[in-house]
């Protein structure tokens, strides 16, 4: 069986990707008419290629849209807030994981990137309380937390 069209295009993008032809990349995806670009792989792929060229912003917008879907993934909240996060915008980049599915609260590095949030915005009883969870859900993630500056005096009192 022929391979569809958009499978052609996203492998091409992918293959840039790949190697490191973000423009490249993102011209494969661009090409695609507006009902495929706007698919949830395309936006995916889109918004994962914006974030290694920082492009922060558009990455962000592309998040926003992925994430608004039914069934949106954990990870993309949490990649959303850090598209967030590296613009400065850190109450966006805490709204953004707030607004993830309840199950979200069961997932260690949800738990590890809010409480970095909390913290930054001074909200440090949270932010241990966060931390504390992430460290029970995931105890592989006890490396993470004490190199992050944020994070780290709150598990060493």
């Amino acid at each position: 069986m022929p391979e569809s069209h958009l499978n052609h295009v996203l492998r091409a993008a992918i293959g840039w990707f790949e190697l490191g032809s973000y423009t490249e990349a993102l011209g494969e995806l661009d090409r695609l008419p507006v009902g495929e670009r706007n698919r949830t792989e395309t936006l995916e792929l889109r918004a994962v290629i914006l974030q290694q060229m920082d492009r922060w912003d558009e990455a962000a917008r592309s998040y926003t849209v992925l994430c608004g879907r039914d069934g949106a993934p954990v990870d993309r909240f949490i990649a959303w807030g850090c598209c967030l996060y590296e613009m400065g915008r850190i109450p966006e980049c805490r709204l953004a994981l707030l607004s993830a599915p309840d199950e979200a609260r069961t997932c260690g590095l949800w738990n590890f990137h809010l409480a970095c949030y909390e913290s930054i915005l001074g909200n440090k009883e949270e932010a241990r309380r966060l931390v504390l969870e992430c460290l029970r859900l995931e105890p592989g993630l006890r490396e993470m937390v004490q190199r992050n500056e944020n994070l780290a005096p709150l598990v060493a009192s």
